[in-house]
């Protein structure tokens, strides 16, 4: 059984995701020539366009999940499983503070914790 720790892979999901970025920036600069180029003379290269937005597509979807992993890996690390998660401390003290108005209400003494 391999142990992932939480730290490592968030650190690891993080570093991807400053090279993804960095990649977006480029094909980003490729968009921009690419208008430029269309802007100066009215043309496109069909099969350059094709595979720049076919490539900008790839990867915005690879940083889609790089930040889905992230999320999860986040919320794991706050103990959080699926859509929802449990306060144990906040559960500790409301039934404490009902157990408290139950002993009110009815007179009675200490109860033992």
């Amino acid at each position: 059984m391999i142990l992932i720790h939480l730290e490592e892979e968030l650190s690891r999901l993080e570093d991807e995701r400053e090279q993804l970025a960095d990649m977006l920036r480029h094909l980003g600069n490729d968009m921009r020539r690419l208008r430029d180029r269309f802007d100066e003379d009215g043309t496109l290269d069909k099969p350059e366009t094709s595979k720049a937005a076919a490539d900008l597509r790839y990867w915005l979807k690879v940083a889609h999940e790089t930040e889905a992993q992230i999320r999860h890996v986040r919320r794991k690390q706050k103990g959080i499983a699926g859509d929802w998660a449990l306060d144990l401390e906040r559960a500790r003290v409301e039934v404490g503070c009902r157990m408290a108005r139950l002993r009110r209400c009815c007179g009675a003494g200490e109860l033992p914790e």
